[in-house]
């Protein structure tokens, strides 16, 4: 059975309510497959949902990256397994409610909130009792200008490839190359493999597109960090930002600290601030297997509180040190 078809067919039986046919249905959510194939077959769904409901998305990172980057640098011919913990998707921003009712309707629950992520909130999780996880992204970090113009951008060069044997659109492979060297760079990867083959590995027409790419979607700081050229870029906004993400070796307040001066209001940057001492209680329910209770939030409040409070000593500590070497 194709994912399109699986998906339809569940859906179907669930509004239905025939007996028979939703005891299968239940049987069949019941059955467990290996990550990777959980994997294409929720980027395939998702597909299907999206041409039904008319909503625009992009499928990025794991089995929609391009073959020709998936080699590796040092062996022309010797492809390299990209290995993901679960399906990732770009998607309109005014998409993005569209897309979350579809996958209701189609058995999908939320497990992570935009906000419940990283500083950016730019993904929230959504799970299945079959299909993999997938992570849906309303914008992509590191594209600097605004999240309605990137995706039009992006949308306007894609293309379609198969997985799971439904067509899928993906970004240009030049958009590919920049997301996949910005992703590393924010993860502090600068040595990861994704570099290597998209840019390492790249010609220098490649890399004269992914820089005019980069160009137009406000990416050249974050290029520079995951290329080794974030020297060019000292005192530009977002500079400190992507100093703090690419190296790892700042403390995690000066990255708060620089997440909250590359935040593009006043109102993102209190956010932004506040965030550093609120305890996640979703994560915390996740770890848990269970809601916390008041205590229990109010426990992780105070840890927060004193880990913020460590950080800063250890930040200021470090500054003065710098300063007095420099004397």
């Amino acid at each position: 059975m194709t994912p399109a078809r699986y998906h339809r067919e569940v859906a179907a039986l669930r509004v239905r309510g025939d007996g028979r046919r939703a005891r299968y249905c239940r049987a069949v959510e019941t059955i467990t497959m290996p990550s990777s194939v959980g994997i294409r077959f929720a980027h395939a769904a998702l597909q299907v949902l999206a041409e039904e409901y008319g909503i625009d998305l992009l499928h990025i990172k794991g089995p929609a990256v391009d073959n020709s980057l998936l080699q590796a640098s040092e062996v022309a011919d010797s492809p390299v397994a990209r290995r993901s913990i679960d399906a990732d998707v770009l998607v309109r921003p005014e998409h993005v409610d569209r897309l979350f009712a579809a996958m209701r309707q189609h058995g999908w629950s939320m497990k992570y909130r935009f906000e419940d992520g990283s500083a950016f909130e730019h993904a929230a999780t959504m799970v299945h009792p079959v299909l993999a996880p997938v992570d849906v992204h309303r914008r992509f970090p590191g594209l600097g200008i605004d999240e309605d113009a990137a995706f039009d951008r992006l949308w306007a060069e894609r293309h379609t490839i198969d997985i799971a044997g439904v067509p899928c659109p993906v970004p240009s492979v030049t958009a590919q190359r920049l997301m996949l060297i910005v992703h590393a760079a924010r993860g502090g990867a600068l040595d990861h493999p994704d570099i290597r083959r998209s840019w390492t590995a790249a010609s220098e027409a490649e890399r004269h597109a992914v820089q005019a790419l980069a160009a137009d979607l406000g990416s050249e700081v974050a290029l520079a960090a995951g290329t080794g050229r974030l020297h060019e870029y000292v005192g530009a906004p977002g500079y400190e930002l992507w100093l703090a993400l690419s190296t790892g070796e700042i403390s995690l307040v000066r990255i708060w600290a620089a997440r909250v001066r590359a935040a593009p209001s006043r109102r993102a940057a209190l956010r932004t601030a506040v965030r550093l001492l609120v305890p996640n209680a979703r994560r915390m329910e996740t770890a848990l297997g269970r809601r916390p209770t008041a205590r229990e939030l109010s426990r992780a409040y105070l840890a927060r509180t004193r880990w913020g409070v460590r950080e800063i000593r250890k930040t200021l500590r470090a500054r003065r040190a710098r300063v007095g070497a420099g004397r």
